[in-house]
Parts: C-alpha cells; structure tokens; sequence
C-alpha cells in the first residue's frame, strides 16, 4: 500500500536512509494552496487567501532539489488548484522514485479526476475523515461530505489499486470511533491512518485528550486497535506510533522536533516552512537550518508527517516490513 516494484521500493529505501545520514527531509509537503472549501474546527484555513498561483515546475523544482522519499501534495484543499493534474504530471517528470501522496477532503474529487492523477503519476490518494459518520460533515463544514465518500470511496476502491487511505485526526470527541473507523475502512475496502490533534492552529484545547478517565480509555482504545491490526483490519499506522500518540496527549509534548532536517514544507509562494502550524519562511534548506532547526524547541505537535518522518532507522525498517506483508 500502494503497489510499487520491487526495484521502486528498493530505491525509495536507499533514498530514506540516504537523507537520514545526509541529514536531508525524508518527507516533503508541497502545499500548492492555503484555500479551501472546508472550515474544519480544528484548521484554521478555510478564508479566502491571496496568493500566487506558482506554476507547477517551482514545485518540481523544489522536488529534484529536496529529493525526498515522499511528497505528500496538499494544501488547503489541493483540487481547488485547477492545473492540479499538471502539477502533478510536472513533479513526477523531476522524480520517478518519491512516493507522491494527494491529502484531499475530498469534496471535489471525482472518478474523472481520480484516473487523471494517477495516469500523471500520484500513488496513493489520503482522503481525510474523521467521524463515522454525519458528525464529519458539521466537524468540517462541508455539506454531505460524509455521504459523498460513502459512495464514492467504495467505488474508486473496487477498481483494486490499493492506493486509498483514510486520514483520521484522533481527538477528544472522535477517540472512541477509531475501531469503527477502522471496520468502515475495511468494509469500503481501504486502509486507515491516524494522527494526533494539537491546538497550535486554533488553540481549542478542548479537543486535546488531557483528563485521566480519557487517557485510560484512550490507551484500551489503542489496544483494541493494536489487536485488530493483528487481525488484519488495513491500519496503516504502527502499534509503536498509536503509543506515541497517548504519550502526547498525556505529556501534552513531544520533544525534539526535527522539521527541516527530517521533514518540511513547500508553501504556496515557493519558500521553504517548518510544518503546518509554524509558517515562518525560508529561502533553501541552509537558512532554514540556521535560522529555525538549530533553535527549534516546539514540543506541542505529532502529526503523521512529524511522527512517520523522526523514526529510527531500525523503527522505519521494522514498520516497513509489517506494511509490505499486508
């Protein structure tokens, strides 16, 4: 998940440890736009945002010049970027070894469009969904988007590309859904992954797991979904990592964060971003190091990008192998 060759998966390993010794990102997120048609509570997007629409060889160029394992192509909301095809297309012309992932609500993805992204080169499509059911339509503020994925989900999944994975932000009013998440991922014929809440966007701590009752009840939470993982529902995120996320939310931090060495962003003026929720600029990698990851001291985040980007070798080698035998 997704399918790739033998020889691809070799090389995206080589380039993995290669940027850990070379101190290089080993993910990359080409945020091609701050707008979006969805004003989720926990994102403080959804405005209009002014901003250049960047053709798409400055993002390819950023691509060939950062050369990490994966490119994840979000946003905002991706599709509303109409040449997102040729963005695409222009990227993976720079790179035909990065895993390319779309980060969409999904609420103008269509069939059409599905086909278009992966004939232009994207491997897997991450569609965001963080109830099961009509609470993610008013969480996210998007009219029947629940429904639409419901539908259309299912459809895009039977035709056997192994390249869906729903994105759930885990939460203090969502953390007792996440085993039927995982069964509904499994009944529409997709895999799942989880990522943690933090409250540096809108600092609504409410939606941080922070009560004794709730911890306890968390971590059975993370033993149930640890045992249907075994039992072979398609979670895409590591036992090791699902006990990762009760640490944050009982510590409330996570030190050491290594943006600009282990992971960045590519915003929508072409410059360089320490994550989603610190949108300082950078000019190339070297000013970014000087001027923000040498003094870098923020523990209040760990999201998918964070947690998967700062494993171990030994522990990406590990959570590698569990993947490919599913």
């Amino acid at each position: 998940m997704p399918q790739l060759t033998s020889r691809r998966k070799a090389q995206i390993a080589a380039r993995t440890l290669g940027n850990i010794m070379r101190n290089r990102p080993i993910t990359v997120s080409f945020e091609i736009t701050y707008n979006c048609n969805a004003h989720c509570e926990h994102c403080d997007l959804g405005a209009y945002v002014d901003e250049p629409r960047l053709g798409p060889e400055v993002f390819a160029q950023w691509l060939a010049r950062l050369q990490p394992a994966v490119a994840q192509i979000s946003g905002g909301e991706p599709l509303l970027r109409k040449d997102i095809v040729e963005i695409v297309r222009a990227m993976r012309a720079r790179d035909d070894i990065a895993v390319f992932v779309l980060t969409t609500n999904v609420q103008n993805m269509t069939e059409k469009k599905y086909h278009e992204l992966r004939e232009a080169g994207l491997d897997q499509y991450s569609f965001s969904l963080d109830y099961p059911d009509q609470r993610h339509n008013a969480f996210r503020h998007l009219r029947e988007n629940f429904e639409r994925m419901s539908t259309l989900v299912p459809k895009l999944a039977a035709l056997g590309n192994r390249d869906i994975v729903l994105a759930c932000v885990v939460q203090s009013d969502n953390f007792r859904d996440l085993p039927r998440l995982a069964q509904l991922a499994r009944e529409w014929g997709v895999a799942i992954n989880f990522s943690t809440y933090n409250a540096l966007r809108t600092r609504k701590t409410h939606y941080l797991n922070s009560t004794p009752n709730d911890l306890a009840e968390l971590s059975a939470v993370v033993d149930r979904l640890a045992s249907m993982q075994r039992e072979g529902y398609p979670i895409v995120t590591s036992e090791w990592t699902m006990r990762q996320m009760v640490r944050f939310f009982r510590e409330r931090s996570m030190p050491r964060c290594r943006a600009g060495e282990r992971f960045m962003i590519v915003n929508p003026w072409g410059k360089l971003t320490p994550c989603g929720m610190c949108r300082d600029h950078y000019d190339d990698p070297a000013q970014f190091r000087e001027r923000f990851t040498r003094t870098n001291t923020c523990t209040e985040c760990y999201t998918a990008i964070r947690a998967n980007s700062e494993k171990s070798p030994y522990r990406l080698m590990v959570d590698a192998l569990r993947a490919a035998r599913n």
